[in-house]
């Protein structure tokens, strides 16, 4: 039973009307049907939902289960000790050589692509690609297996170290950290004369100065038949080329470094320069001047430019110079022989005339040392100094030495004295006298004169007595 909404009179359910006052009853009653599927519908969606809620956990939690599995595959597949072992493998299978080098690259050693570039040959050529794919995937198995740190080493057929690994912690808690690295060696070289080198290593220019024959090292390089391009700078010039050293000539810690530079070296012969005196020669090369010897190679020099040469040298004090010659850069190989001429009859002539006036001052110093060793010995038996005072230059040192020891009665003795080189210039004379001493033996002794314009009278300024 309703009632109706205007009068209030009881209506049964079937009536679309109020019999009472006709008042229309559909409305209300569609809207109690309404009410009715709407809380039938809020129960069914509070049902729905509430099985939602259980569901929706369940799935996102099996989501997660699948993501992390998923996820240990994909950082198995590559963080795995044979996974990293893989990468480095294809990278040198590959000839990669950026990947290489940034494999290889450690804290204290930088690879550059181009040694990457000669260690892959090097491990192509010396180890084979099969062995070293095996003995790499060989020794990580035994790696990952075995608890132990201790690092293994791939080798060369001949025995010779091109790669370490060892375990270096853990990737992702589960997965052992493979390191890689390859052993390195120190090209020496050993210039003839001082020089600076420039190069590339570790993607940066490299300089290194070498003091000549002396051992120097060049840095750290991994295993590889290097032809490194090089600049080189000495006195003499600057050089493009090439340093070349291979691993597989040493079995140590370094490895014999030589040079491949656009250079020569000098050959250079004197002719007509026998009467010169060996100590007095020299060269002169371009703009720098040296001492010569015939056994001796000069250089090394640009083969791009040309080479002036030239030569002096002394004969009897008098200084005599050679023709000078230019080398065109297109007739200069790796060894270059020049032979420079002297005039040797100007020279010859010189020592010639030279020889006689010797002979001549030889002849007079000898009768002057004759006159004075006889002079010298009467002079300190009788003590008088007046015996010896005209040898000397008045107030010269040997003339107030020699009158300090008649004073101090200090006994000078010449016997048999023996001219054996004497020169002049001007009037001053430079003469070496050998004599006897006291016990009995040789000595050689230095004295200066002077002599007068007319050569009559000749004094002695200093001496060794």
């Amino acid at each position: 039973m309703n009632q109706c909404p205007n009068c209030g009179h009881t209506v049964s359910g079937d009536n679309e009307s109020c019999p009472n006052c006709g008042q229309s009853l559909s409305r209300d009653k569609k809207r109690k049907n309404k009410t009715k599927q709407q809380s039938s519908q809020s129960q069914n969606n509070n049902a729905t939902n509430l099985k939602l809620r259980r569901i929706v956990p369940l799935g996102i939690v099996f989501f997660i289960l699948i993501l992390i599995v998923v996820l240990f595959f994909l950082l198995k597949n590559f963080n795995s000790p044979d996974a990293q072992a893989k990468i480095l493998v294809n990278a040198v299978d590959n000839n990669d050589t950026q990947k290489v080098a940034t494999l290889l690259s450690t804290k204290d050693n930088k690879v550059d692509p181009d040694e990457a570039k000669e260690y892959i040959k090097y491990i192509k050529n010396e180890v084979g690609m099969k062995s070293f794919i095996s003995n790499i995937r060989e020794t990580v198995d035994k790696l990952n297996k075995n608890n132990s740190s201790v690092a293994s080493y791939i080798q060369t057929r001949s025995g010779q170290d091109v790669l370490r690994i060892s375990k270096n912690g853990t990737r992702y808690l589960f997965f052992d950290n493979m390191s890689f690295t390859a052993p390195t060696k120190q090209p020496i070289i050993k210039p003839k004369e001082e020089t600076k080198y420039e190069f590339k290593t570790g993607g940066k220019r490299k300089t290194v100065i070498a003091d000549a024959h002396k051992n120097t090292p060049l840095g750290d390089f991994i295993p590889g038949t290097y032809h490194m391009p090089a600049k080189k700078i000495t006195k003499n010039g600057t050089f493009n080329g090439y340093l070349n050293f291979d691993f597989r000539e040493s079995s140590s810690e370094t490895v014999e470094a030589s040079e491949d530079f656009d250079q020569t070296y000098l050959k250079i012969k004197l002719k007509g320069a026998s009467k010169l005196s060996d100590s007095s020669e020299k060269v002169k090369i371009n703009d720098r001047e040296m001492s010569y010897s015939n056994s001796k190679e000069y250089g090394p020099y640009p083969k791009t430019k040309d080479i002036t040469i030239s030569a002096t040298g002394k004969a009897k004090g008098r200084k005599f110079s050679s023709e000078t010659k230019t080398i065109s850069a297109d007739d200069l190989k790796n060894n270059t022989t020049v032979t420079l001429n002297f005039e040797s009859d100007k020279i010859n002539s010189y020592v010639e005339k030279k020889e006689k006036e010797e002979n001549s001052l030889k002849n007079k110093l000898t009768e002057f040392f004759s006159g004075y060793s006889m002079a010298i010995n009467s002079a300190f038996n009788m003590n008088n100094f007046d015996f010896i005072s005209s040898y000397f230059k008045k107030n010269s040192s040997i003339y107030k030495q020699m009158k300090n020891n008649f004073a101090n009665h200090t006994t000078v003795s010449m016997l048999s004295p023996q001219v054996l080189s004497a020169s002049r210039s001007g009037d001053k004379i430079k003469t070496t006298i050998q004599q006897i001493d006291n016990s009995g033996n040789f000595v050689n002794k230095d004295y200066e004169l002077e002599i007068d314009s007319d050569n009559s009278n000749m004094q002695l300024t200093k001496g060794d007595e």
